[in-house]
């Protein structure tokens, strides 16, 4: 019997990368400006166990909520993938509605 197809790899491969807090660090250090960056108690770095994508965009999107300690204050990083083949208007209105999630 064949097997299953795995549905939205580039989302699992994504997330299965970036739930490493050192692949993620990687990513986050790359890509923060330079003065947040260096702000970073980098060994505070924590994943957390939750998800704030609506469900009804969960096939599109796939997010990944870590915290950690910014100027010796708690903070949250939130990275979000999302893969679309147009423009959403909405967009801003649906990250705002993630945040405010968290």
């Amino acid at each position: 019997m064949p097997e299953e197809p795995i549905h939205h790899p580039n989302d699992k491969l994504l997330k299965a990368t970036f739930s490493n807090p050192d692949n993620a660090r990687g990513f986050f250090e790359n890509y923060l400006p330079e003065q947040i960056s260096h702000a970073v108690d980098w060994s505070s770095l924590r994943l957390e166990p939750s998800t704030f994508v609506d469900p009804h965009f969960a096939a599109s999107e796939s997010d990944l909520l870590f915290s950690l300690k910014l100027a010796k204050t708690d903070a949250f990083l939130y990275l979000l993938f999302e893969h679309q083949s147009s423009e959403d208007p909405r967009m801003a209105l649906r990250l705002l509605s993630y945040i405010l999630r968290i």
